[in-house]
């Protein structure tokens, strides 16, 4: 079985596949196939120098219902990713898998000692237990689609003795889930925020940090001047400010994830299940018969994303797929091909 990639590798992807007929229909990444309508970039955009952050702060400010002090955009989440543990002497950390691996790799690069974890209740015995003193939570995660309410989330942060980081990379589809307008009064708590996979706008690279601790001012102060672009500034500004089209994207993901779960009724692998997180479906169960789906997808070019469940078990395994622009006609027509060469 092939080693997992990240998201969006089409060059890995015709490597495994060879070029499909038509062309790639990329369902790795998550990032919503419906970007936020930019427009054309004004000329003095192009020329700026990215000084002047107060506009994307106001607008950030209310959008994640935290204070302006509390903000840091930083040139992607996976700035703040890379650099957030080694801000923390090393300590025992609990660690979703499945989960960003990127997470992982961090943290273990930094000194951390990592122990995994595969669900809330297993999240919560290593808090109650003593074992870790900081934990890293994908809400909902990614890939296997799971959520934990903000509520649940609080609790077992008041009985982590240290850091509580919290990606919420996908939480834009259900803004109730998102503990961003908590950070104020949680000072050992922090959330990371995104423009990729909501918006549709993964090539800004626009990401935050949020945090009323001590992390959030010691990653400013380590910054490069102008580390954010003054594009980037000026999209994540009117992208963030535009309610209607939030609530508008919603619904369109809301309803376009509902068809795929209902597409992939009758047409999965025995004892597969799906969980639907809004931006993807995510597949579980056995690695032969899901790896054999990935391929055979592959094959009829659409692009998917797949691996294990836990490190170093090779008996269960995911299945991530994206939104499709179409309705998941390709989708549908690929999955129809893959039950008739399996029959």
């Amino acid at each position: 079985m092939s080693k997992t990639f990240h998201g969006g590798n089409l060059a890995h992807a015709t490597e495994l596949f060879g070029e499909p007929d038509g062309g790639w229909q990329d369902l790795s990444t998550g990032v919503s196939p419906w970007s936020y309508p930019l427009g054309e970039v004004p000329e003095y955009v192009w020329r700026s120098l990215p000084a002047d952050q107060s506009p994307l702060m106001d607008t950030a400010s209310e959008y994640y219902g935290a204070g302006r002090e509390h903000l840091l955009p930083v040139p992607g989440s996976q700035y703040a990713i890379s650099r957030f543990p080694g801000l923390l002497d090393g300590a025992a950390v609990a660690v979703p898998a499945p989960g960003y691996a990127e997470h992982a790799r961090c943290w273990k690069n930094a000194g951390h000692q990592l122990l995994y974890y595969r669900s809330r209740e297993a999240l919560s015995e290593l808090i109650l237990s003593g074992r870790v003193r900081h934990a890293v939570v994908i809400n909902p995660n990614n890939p296997t689609g799971e959520r934990i309410s903000s509520q649940a989330l609080l609790d077992l942060y008041r009985e982590l003795p240290g850091i509580m980081l919290v990606d919420e990379a996908f939480a834009d589809v259900n803004p109730e889930l998102s503990l961003a307008g908590r950070v104020a009064e949680n000072p050992r708590l922090y959330v990371l925020r995104s423009l990729g996979k909501f918006f549709g706008l993964a090539g800004v690279r626009l990401g935050f940090l949020l945090g009323s601790g001590s992390c959030v001012q010691q990653l400013r102060d380590a910054m490069d001047p102008w580390a954010v672009s003054a594009p980037a500034l000026w999209a994540a500004t009117r992208a963030l400010a535009d309610s209607a089209w939030h609530g508008m994207q919603r619904r369109h993901i809301a309803d376009t994830s509902q068809r795929l779960m209902e597409l992939l009724e009758g047409r999965l692998p025995e004892a597969a299940v799906a969980t639907n997180a809004g931006l993807f479906i995510s597949l579980h169960g056995e690695s032969r018969s899901l790896y054999s789906l990935y391929q055979r997808l592959g094959r009829a070019g659409v692009y998917s994303r797949w691996g294990y469940k836990v490190p170093g078990d090779e008996q269960q395994a995911w299945l991530r797929l994206g939104l499709a622009d179409d309705g998941g006609q390709r989708l549908g027509l690929a999955l129809d091909h893959a039950c008739e060469v399996k029959g």
